[in-house]
């Protein structure tokens, strides 16, 4: 008798410890490396460090960094979308064909930055699905980087996760950011971008001598605009991944999304990062507040991202956030951003839901 009762003591105590593990892994939030880098100024004594840069390419996207619209359009024609940015520029949205998604930010009628994750385009002298392995047999890759702007010099420097995860290669004028997927350690998305980008941006910690460049102060309807942005870019970005990985694209519900954007903005106005809010309780209960009908319903929070793309990257790379969205039982999603807070909701509809 002792003995079984010292094993069903066992059993509950192991039962105990699995479900503590496994619901924590299922309301994991999701906090981005901007929120521990830092700004770090120097004194105007400091010198310049030589740094050697790639030659920059002669082909692919991020040859049209610092070219006008006209071009981009003579190319692509005109985007899909038109989406409005915290930082002062505009991302123009090509999203017609998942597996040639692509993102410019134009910043007075000149590109800034372009972002894709496409296999089939030309991202030279990269491509998508390329090994980290190879990345590195390829590329100067050093733990600090240096962007010049007049007489203002910014380093930024990498830390070991984002060595492996986030690189930050340079080549001549411009930047790569290459996003690896920790799974499978493939390069799964790419930005170039200019240095007044990367230093309004600052996805790395950051040291500067000279002028410290901001982005500039978003009124309330840019940030209204920006937010509303941001939860299509989510959709967007997640879809794309989804069809990367062989899997049907999720429908966006407008409840959903309300949800999701209230979350986001829930978060940010009372400084709190969980699934859990203090005034609208769980996901459950703010689901059932707009009467939604489901089967099984999980949430993906995110914040200290600088934009959609990094927070969706993040994901990615978190195993638990990467099964929610890459997961073949959800059928409908909604997206919310507000300011640097992400959420996800995705949901498993009734099977006679879907067929209505």
């Amino acid at each position: 008798m002792k003995t079984l009762f010292r094993i069903l003591i066992v059993l509950s105590f192991l039962a105990i410890i699995f479900f503590y593990t496994s619901s924590s892994d299922n309301l994991e939030p999701l906090e981005g490396p901007n929120s521990s880098s830092q700004i770090i100024p120097k004194t105007e004594g400091d010198p310049e460090i030589g740094q050697d840069a790639l030659p920059r390419p002669e082909n692919g996207l991020s040859t049209l960094i610092g070219k006008s619209t006209r071009e981009l359009v003579d190319l692509y024609k005109e985007p899909n979308r038109y989406d409005k940015s915290a930082y002062g520029y505009e991302w123009w949205i090509y999203n017609q064909d998942p597996n040639q998604y692509m993102m410019f930010a134009v910043a007075d009628g000149v590109i800034t930055q372009v972002y894709t994750n496409s296999k089939v385009l030309d991202i030279s002298p990269y491509k998508i699905g390329q090994t980290l392995e190879d990345i590195y047999g390829m590329t100067i890759i050093e733990s600090e980087v240096n962007a010049k702007i007049d007489d203002s010099i910014y380093t930024f420097t990498m830390s070991e996760d984002d060595m492996n995860t986030r690189i930050l290669s340079k080549f001549d004028g411009i930047f790569a950011q290459l996003y690896i997927d920790s799974d499978n350690g493939e390069l799964a998305g790419i930005r170039f971008t200019d240095s007044k980008s990367l230093v309004m941006h600052r996805p790395y910690e950051m040291s500067f001598v000279g002028k410290l460049l901001s982005p500039p102060s978003p009124t309330s309807f840019l940030i209204e605009e920006s937010n509303r942005a941001g939860a299509a870019q989510l959709t967007d970005l997640l879809n794309v991944f989804r069809v990367s990985n062989g899997l049907p694209i999720l429908l966006e519900d407008e409840k959903l999304t309300l949800v999701a954007m209230e979350h986001s903005e829930d978060m940010y106005s009372q400084s709190y990062l969980s699934h859990e809010s203090p005034t609208k309780g769980t996901l459950e209960e703010r689901l059932d507040m707009e009467e939604m009908a489901y089967k099984n319903a999980v949430e993906n929070i995110a914040t200290s991202y600088f934009d959609p793309i990094e927070a969706v990257h993040g994901w990615l790379n978190s195993s638990t956030h990467r099964r929610h969205m890459l997961s073949e039982e959800y059928t409908s999603l909604g997206s919310g951003v507000f300011i640097n807070y992400y959420t996800q909701v995705f949901i498993e509809k009734e099977k006679n839901e879907i067929e209505e």
